[in-house]
């Protein structure tokens, strides 16, 4: 679905006609409507099991409670990217634009 978005945009750039700009945002509006339901979906299921958890063991429950109140939220540790790593990526990505 994201790779026939990506396809549709290249598809836009290179025609600049109306057609494949209707067609890219009606793409554009498929891939949102999915991300939110997909969402949504994971937040329906973390809640339902939180729900589960308060009903039966608590242990997991208590735990999410705890994570929340805790003053301290920032508690991710990012591994740094070292230039040449981006330099390649930001290559592949420009060649592969081209070349597809």
């Amino acid at each position: 679905m994201i790779e026939n978005k990506k396809k549709a945009y290249l598809r836009y750039l290179t025609t600049c006609s109306e057609t494949d700009r209707l067609e890219y945002r009606m793409l554009v509006a498929i891939v949102k409507r999915e991300t939110r339901k997909i969402k949504r979906q994971c937040c329906e299921t973390f809640v339902s099991r939180i729900e589960r958890d308060l009903h039966g063991r608590q242990i997991n429950a208590y735990k999410i409670i705890r994570n929340l109140n805790r003053t301290e939220k920032d508690n991710l540790r990012l591994n740094p990217t070292v230039e040449h790593t981006w330099l390649d990526y930001c290559q592949k990505l420009w060649t592969e634009q081209f070349n597809d």
